[in-house]
């Protein structure tokens, strides 16, 4: 066991490269899942369409990492996120809200060092680049692409990049994909994410079916819009169960968002 450990803190800290330069740490590609306790955001109105917030919350691995994996306890991050929130109005006091984005690595501090690997004046110079970087992007975007942290007529899968296999084929299942059994993840996302782009009619709105549309929501979602069909036993029924039953008495024109 001891071995194995020592093998994966090797392979985590070894030097690897991209795009000329080298870096350590987990490889291009690679994912984590994280869940947060119940945090406390706070925000206040500084202009009309701008807030300053503050959010703070302890977040939790999804399982457990490997034993003398990853950075030792006690190390720090500046990190600069750039992001789209996207929130409903669900009752008075409640928001559905999700989060898709981008973020950078400014700066690290390592366990019992005072300082940062780099300066605050090379820090300021990375957020500028960063920023710099995303402007760049959405402005080499042609016309018919979907932009980035925006919302229109069009359907949009939050957090489909980061769907599992199983989701995605569930999802390519319901699109009646053919060969979708022998298709690697890349591939099934692939062929959604084309679908989504044919799915666009001539006045730019999203021809999406109700199944699709429907298993994006959440149960809550699901119950909410039950609750406005007024459908009976909605209270017993799992996401599964409300999907089904909505199917038929939904049309697709009432949820293209």
């Amino acid at each position: 066991m001891a071995a194995k450990n020592e093998k994966q803190d090797r392979k985590y800290n070894r030097l690897k490269e991209y795009d000329g330069s080298r870096y350590s740490g987990m490889k291009i590609g690679g994912t984590h899942k994280w869940y947060y306790d119940k945090g406390e955001w706070k925000e206040r109105k500084m202009k009309p369409d701008e807030w300053d917030i503050y959010y703070e919350t302890t977040k939790r691995r999804a399982g457990y990492a490997p034993e003398h994996s990853g950075a030792p306890v006690g190390t720090s991050y500046n990190w600069l996120i750039v992001a789209h929130q996207r929130v409903d109005k669900l009752d008075a006091n409640s928001y559905m809200t999700r989060m898709e984005g981008l973020k950078f690595k400014v700066a690290h501090k390592r366990t019992g060092n005072d300082k940062w690997n780099i300066t605050e004046k090379r820090q300021r110079k990375k957020v500028i680049a960063f920023l710099e970087q995303v402007i760049d992007e959405l402005k080499a975007l042609d016309e018919d692409t979907p932009v980035p942290f925006t919302v229109g007529q069009r359907k949009r899968i939050y957090g489909l990049a980061h769907r599992t296999k199983k989701e995605l084929y569930e999802m390519a299942a319901e699109q009646g994909v053919k060969n979708r059994s022998r298709m690697k993840r890349g591939e099934l996302l692939k062929i959604i994410k084309d679908s989504l782009k044919e799915d666009v009619d001539g006045n730019g709105s999203k021809n999406v079916s109700v199944a699709q549309n429907l298993s994006d929501k959440s149960r809550h979602e699901l119950y909410r819009i039950a609750t406005e069909k007024h459908i009976r036993g909605r209270s017993k029924m799992n996401k599964d169960d409300l999907i089904k039953v909505l199917k038929k008495n939904i049309s697709e024109k009432e949820l293209v968002l």
